[in-house]
């Protein structure tokens, strides 16, 4: 199979809760593909990271750079600091969930997917990243239904409409 491109995507004050979301989430659903679609894609990442926790803060900035860096053992203890800290702030364990994908622990990654999209059932990030699990796992299925669920959220997110287009040709392939 063709590698999928890795797209989960890419702090309590502003969560999922957060009163601004629902209009950009109105918006992302209308938006043309483009310049737009981008902008209002960047400000709901923005908002669910933000947080008026400053030890939030500090530990996600530190968990990114160290994800950066490839330093995933360091990176998965700092989000579980975050998690631990804040149970209920979605960003955590969405970020998690893509150090554990990135390490191959797909189960870790598929239960923090799962607590991400109880806190925040339209993070389509996370939703696109269970497709990638999934298809890494060769669930082909489930991977095209998480791919969809993301882009009836997101319609113009690039990563699971490319992702369907594999698995179609893919599924295509398989059948002749």
């Amino acid at each position: 199979m063709t590698a999928l491109p890795l797209s989960f995507g890419n702090s309590t004050k502003a969560d999922q809760k957060d009163g601004r979301l629902p209009v950009l989430f109105d918006n992302l659903l209308t938006a043309p593909p483009g310049p737009y679609s981008i902008i209002i894609e960047s400000k709901i990442w923005v908002i669910w990271l933000e947080s008026s926790d400053k030890k939030i803060t500090e530990l996600m900035a530190q968990a990114s750079r160290a994800t950066q860096n490839k330093k995933y053992t360091e990176a998965l203890n700092y989000y579980t600091e975050v998690i631990q800290h804040n149970p209920n702030y979605a960003e955590g364990w969405n970020k998690r969930a893509l150090v554990n994908y990135l390490t191959g622990n797909y189960d870790k990654s598929l239960s923090d997917i799962n607590r991400t999209l109880t806190l925040e059932p339209r993070h389509f990030g996370a939703i696109s990243g269970q497709g990638l699990i999934y298809s890494a796992q060769k669930k082909w299925v489930l991977a095209k239904k998480s791919f969809e669920s993301a882009l009836l959220i997101h319609p113009n997110m690039q990563g699971p409409r490319l992702n369907l287009k594999i698995l179609n040709r893919q599924n295509f392939e398989e059948e002749i």
